[in-house]
């Protein structure tokens, strides 16, 4: 069983309550290491997006032939989407201060347009346009000063995902100073790549987790699915891995976004990462983690960032349009004004163990 650790924006740490049977790196020698007829579960991973990537697999195919194939996809959406690279091309996106279209590669518009999708079910909850607040949140946590109120103004007048079109594989801008962050859901949309491609080399069971947002296909042997634990956020900050639920994934994704460690005390009040696109402050409710199942890791990852925003009243409200989007279940992890952790679910699977 793997137990899921996600914060938006921090390096996670991802850790293994138990081993899956019979596993095998890829820095493991060739050779016989378990019975006759036992599977083995290859397993590899590395450093990715500020974070960590694992992949896990079962059948024949070669572990340096997947992981090739893994490290080209990584790469590519390195290329694509890093905000710490001047040559990615949504750094190309940002720097394109105009409203005459910009064409864009093809796996940059899909993920875009899936963002923008996400953006009008949630009613903005999710903007792929929260760069500018994102950028004055990094300078205040650096700082430990407020945001002053005209910069967040300013910053709040540029945030729209309406102001954001795809026409024809081009990128059009109705407000020139647009800037993109898509960092909500590229994680997912890596998954999402990889999966679609693994059949390729032969794998068609397999297990991916890249910055926390996992994605299963298949099963490690008949009868034995890839088992999740999503962490109680309690224990989670004191660096323990207890699950506070745990599922069978069976070819879907599940991600977990939280506001929990990623926090920072600027001018005398606590200030995390997640904020409401359309006010440009931190939500007021209590919910503090958001797991969210579904068949593409990329909508899995978008909707968390979302549901951290709109809380379980906001949730309940959109929750008929998300079928749409292949959104299978959520669980929101929330305090209650005593402190003591409770749980809503919206369709959550019963718990295995």
């Amino acid at each position: 069983m793997v137990v899921l650790h996600r914060s938006t924006s921090l390096p996670l740490l991802l850790l293994l309550v138990a081993c899956e049977p019979a596993e095998r790196s890829a820095s493991q020698p060739a050779g016989p290491a378990v019975a006759v007829g036992e599977p083995v579960v290859h397993r590899f991973g590395g450093p990715t997006m500020g974070s960590t990537y694992e992949v896990k697999f079962v059948g024949g195919a070669a572990i340096a032939d997947v992981q090739k194939l893994v490290a080209d996809e990584l790469a590519a959406f390195d290329a694509a989407f890093s905000q710490w690279r001047n040559d990615s091309e949504i750094a190309r996106v940002n720097a394109h201060a105009s409203s005459e279209p910009l064409p864009l590669s093809p796996r940059f518009a899909a993920v875009l347009q899936d963002a923008l999708a996400v953006a009008a079910a949630t009613d903005g909850a999710f903007d792929p346009t929260v760069k500018p607040l994102s950028e004055l949140y990094r300078a205040a946590k650096t700082s430990g000063q407020p945001m002053e109120p005209a910069a967040s103004a300013a910053a709040k007048a540029r945030v729209g995902y309406r102001h954001v079109q795809v026409r024809d594989g081009a990128l059009v801008k109705l407000r020139p100073d647009v800037q993109l962050d898509l960092d909500g859901l590229v994680a997912g949309a890596a998954c999402d790549a990889i999966a679609t491609k693994l059949p390729q080399s032969g794998v068609v069971s397999f297990y991916l987790e890249v910055t926390g947002e996992v994605l299963c296909r298949g099963e490690k042997a008949p009868g034995q699915p890839w088992r999740i634990g999503v962490v109680d956020p309690r224990a989670d900050v004191v660096g323990d891995d207890e699950p506070l639920r745990v599922l069978a994934l069976r070819d879907a994704s599940l991600c977990t976004s939280g506001d929990y460690r990623n926090r920072a005390l600027v001018g005398g009040k606590l200030l995390h990462h997640v904020f409401d696109p359309r006010t440009g402050s931190n939500p007021e409710h209590r919910i503090v983690s958001a797991s969210v199942l579904a068949e593409r890791a990329a909508i899995a990852d978008a909707f968390g960032t979302a549901f951290l925003v709109l809380g379980t009243d906001g949730v309940q409200a959109i929750w008929p349009r998300l079928a749409a989007f292949g959104v299978r279940g959520a669980l929101l992890l929330g305090v209650d004004g005593k402190g003591e952790l409770e749980a809503k679910e919206f369709t959550w699977p019963q718990e295995e163990r």
